[in-house]
């Protein structure tokens, strides 16, 4: 083996490893086992996800980069606290990102595109019935995803990513409430159908309401008020 090739295996083999503390300490973080405001020692997280220090420092830049944690000079990498200000700006990004890539992926949608996002929609259905939260959470990513890909705009795709991970912090308060946790699966069916039907007008509303439905929910079990009037309406989107 030439010492190019094992240069490369060597790099290969730390991108999973880093693939794979960036995936464990976000999920440490969603289940509250990191809460808002705490520093993330690099020792550690490392001695918790049984690893070195080199990629669980290389996973705390990449959460850094979506704005999970922030670095605090003189004090290391801390979770980023939970606000309404970032909740509001985090939807408001997120609606108008969003709808953009349903917009334009709509008239490009392919029969294999909407049948993975329908299996991926049970599988959400599955995981909530046995209350796999985790679970839960990729299921929902993965739906969303596949319709959002259909734009084919890997740069809409990349700006939209930073807010749906930050929303994730917030999503968990939205699932508490009964009439959200009950219609979305009923509406990301709709999603869908509206997309086959080559109704863009059709599923820019349904993904409008499903985001400013999630967000109001939010806010409302995160600090009691409502923030409908501060999220995008319907008609700036057009």
């Amino acid at each position: 083996m030439t010492t190019f090739e094992t240069s490369l295996r060597s790099i290969r083999k730390r991108q999973t490893t880093v693939d794979f503390a960036v995936q464990a300490l976000y999920s440490d973080i969603l289940e509250g086992a990191y809460q808002p405001g705490s520093f993330l020692r690099l020792s550690e997280v490392a001695e918790r996800l049984g690893m070195s220090v080199m990629p669980v420092r290389e996973a705390i830049r990449e959460l850094a980069s979506l704005g999970i944690v922030e670095s605090i000079p003189n004090r290391g990498a801390q979770v980023r606290y939970l606000s309404l200000e970032d909740l509001v700006e985090t939807y408001r990004s997120r609606i108008y990102l969003e709808t953009l890539s349903i917009k334009l992926g709509t008239p490009l949608i392919t029969p294999e595109r909407t049948r993975l996002a329908r299996e991926a929609n049970e599988s959400r259905i599955t995981a909530a019935e046995s209350g796999e939260t985790l679970k839960i959470l990729a299921t929902h990513e993965a739906f969303h995803f596949q319709l959002y890909q259909a734009c084919n705009n890997p740069w809409i795709i990349k700006a939209i990513l930073p807010g749906w991970r930050n929303a994730e912090r917030y999503r968990s308060l939205s699932f508490q409430n009964a009439e959200v946790q009950g219609s979305l699966g009923s509406e990301h069916v709709s999603m869908v159908d509206a997309m086959e039907a080559q109704d863009v007008l059709g599923a820019v509303g349904i993904l409008h309401h499903h985001l400013t439905t999630a967000a109001e929910a939010a806010a409302v079990r995160f600090e009691g008020t409502s923030i409908i009037d501060r999220l995008p309406a319907l008609s700036e989107l057009s």
